[in-house]
């Protein structure tokens, strides 16, 4: 881990990619003890909050309490969500990347 996380680039990046398989709070506990670029780490979790119903654990919640009220609409919403989503991150990841290592 610590060969993958050696530059502020790759903290950044794979901070938002286990983010999206392991929700964003977990991946900040795994990653933490590999990685000293603490300020890519938290950015890239944070944004990696976003993605995936999974990334975080607030929008996981938020799901089961939506469809226990409409469970007719589940997919509806997860639909809604995914690409709302994942439309944020492709304008917001670009952006913040930009700022961190471009200017």
């Amino acid at each position: 881990m610590e060969q993958i996380l050696n530059s502020k680039q790759s903290t950044f990046t794979y901070s938002i990619i286990v983010s999206q398989v392991i929700s964003n709070v977990p991946a900040t506990m795994l990653l933490s003890g590999f990685t000293n670029s603490v300020r890519e780490l938290l950015l890239g979790v944070n944004i990696g909050g976003l993605g995936t119903l999974i990334a975080s654990l607030a929008s996981v919640i938020s799901f089961k309490l939506y469809i226990n009220e409409f469970p007719e609409e589940s997919n509806k919403y997860l639909k809604s969500f995914t690409f709302y989503n994942i439309l944020g991150l492709a304008i917001i990841i670009p952006l913040i990347y930009l700022i961190l290592f471009c200017i």
